[in-house]
């Protein structure tokens, strides 16, 4: 027993016997631990008895096992509120927060990531349940992503648009704030800068994405050149529509139609996945091969009457164009068109596409990547954390910025076993466990004990 002792100590070895058990670490994860050079601080304030909280410990668990430089601590705030404090403080930051959170940090860097983030939920049962099931943890991704964040010491500019009636990433507003937006992207350790592009302004030559959210007012000729030349040389670009916008073309549209986009002067209504008591409010479930879209696949998005968005067919013999569709309504969709007397015309009948993306090559630069959808307000306040919106909002902002670690790394499955017994089953259950299986173990002791008193 010694000897074994000795060589499991100097030969160590885990083996997974369970499936729930098995937290190991993707290739990519393992790499971003093996290349720190910096002492990472992660930090748990988790209450024990949150759902989350062994999922949670056990992956950082791991991530401490596979690189000595990570360094863990877990702190339950209820019942150490004064450590917990004392290490906000530190770290700089807020105290309010009423969630539970794991915070990264190295030196003067660190990136909060809070519970609600770790889950991806389906919502397909909520009218029936009142209530989301937890699919898949994403914690593996969050936290690898908040490790890279935190050691890179640098800070990625993003510039959202403004002076077209746009949504504001300062604006706390429901349907049209954007400032949920904003913190999700400041919690990617993002630098956010609202521009202006009108008159002599010109787009920072540092800005790595520009994000132009629902504007109202059309943008001049030379606006649409400054973005034009921002594309050009290899700019990401994040466009949303809106129905607001429908009367008075941006002139976005064309714009983008000069990269293969086609933007519907319509709305879109899907008869089949509407929610039920809420006009214009579609669920989209059909969901493309992207991978902006692949870790969300069997989720569904709410949005709220968008217009079309999808690419122009190529001549015959041409090449198909490469922009991708991400999102279709379902077969029942339809894209109505506005006439004058405001009758509706049928324009399109069936999958109507929703969001569509492209990477677009530029001669002599970087390529550019660009993601179009035909509506804003579902990354509004008041919608984005409904269905997968919050989601699809983060892989589309890691696509964009060429984040292709992050979406390398897939969300685990949340496993469910559930057993339906019936009144009288429960009963014969119960007895089993409270009376037969404790008075069988009873019996055979007495048993052997009768036994042994016999012998002489």
């Amino acid at each position: 027993m010694v000897l074994a002792n000795l060589l499991a100590l100097r030969n160590p070895a885990r083996i997974v016997l369970t499936q729930s058990a098995d937290h190991s670490l993707s290739p990519l994860t393992k790499n971003v631990l093996g290349t720190l050079t910096n002492n990472v601080r992660a930090v748990v304030l988790f209450d024990r008895q949150a759902d989350l909280f062994e999922p949670v410990k056990n992956l950082l668990k791991e991530y401490e096992h596979t690189s000595p430089r990570l360094k863990l601590e877990m702190i339950d705030p209820g019942r150490d509120p004064g450590r917990a404090e004392a290490v906000q403080q530190e770290l700089r930051l807020p105290l309010s927060s009423p969630e539970n959170r794991v915070i990264f940090a190295v030196n003067n860097s660190a990136k909060a990531i809070n519970e609600s983030e770790l889950s991806i939920l389906d919502f397909s049962e909520f009218m029936d349940t009142r209530a989301a099931r937890r699919t898949h943890f994403a914690g593996e991704k969050l936290f690898t992503s908040a490790i890279v964040a935190v050691t890179e010491g640098r800070q990625t500019k993003v510039g959202i648009v403004t002076g077209h009636g746009e949504h504001k990433a300062t604006d706390t507003g429901g349907q049209w704030g954007y400032s949920k937006f904003a913190n999700l992207l400041q919690q990617k350790g993002l630098l956010l800068q609202e521009i202006s592009i009108a008159g002599t302004n010109r787009i920072p030559a540092d800005c790595r994405m520009l994000v132009v959210a629902g504007p109202r007012t059309p943008y001049s000729s030379g606006e649409l050149a400054k973005l034009r030349e921002y594309v050009d040389i290899g700019g990401s670009l994040l466009t949303l529509f809106n129905f607001y916008s429908l009367q008075r073309p941006t002139g976005l549209e064309k714009f983008l139609a000069d990269y293969d986009f086609e933007v519907g002067l319509n709305q879109v209504s899907d008869s089949k996945n509407e929610q039920s008591g809420q006009d214009g409010l579609l669920l989209v479930d059909d969901l493309g091969s992207h991978p902006i879209t692949k870790p969300i696949l069997g989720s569904r998005l709410q949005m709220l009457l968008p217009r079309s968005v999808g690419f122009f067919q190529p001549d015959e013999g041409d090449e198909p164009a490469p922009v991708k569709i991400l999102a279709h309504s379902s077969n029942a969709g339809q894209a109505v068109g506005q006439t004058r007397g405001n009758k509706g015309i049928v324009e399109r009948e069936g999958r109507v596409p929703l969001i569509a993306a492209k990477l677009h090559t530029n001669e002599g630069q970087p390529p550019a990547r660009i993601v179009v959808a035909g509506d804003s307000l579902f990354l509004g306040n008041s919608a984005i954390e409904a269905g997968a919106n919050r989601n699809f909002a983060g892989l589309a902002v890691n696509w964009l910025l060429e984040h292709e670690h992050l979406l390398a790394i897939a969300p685990r499955t949340v496993t469910e076993y559930r057993i339906s017994l019936t009144r009288a089953e429960m009963t014969s259950i119960s007895w089993l466990l409270l009376v037969v299986l404790p008075g069988g173990t009873l019996g055979l002791g007495l048993l052997w004990w009768r036994r042994q008193m016999k012998r002489p």
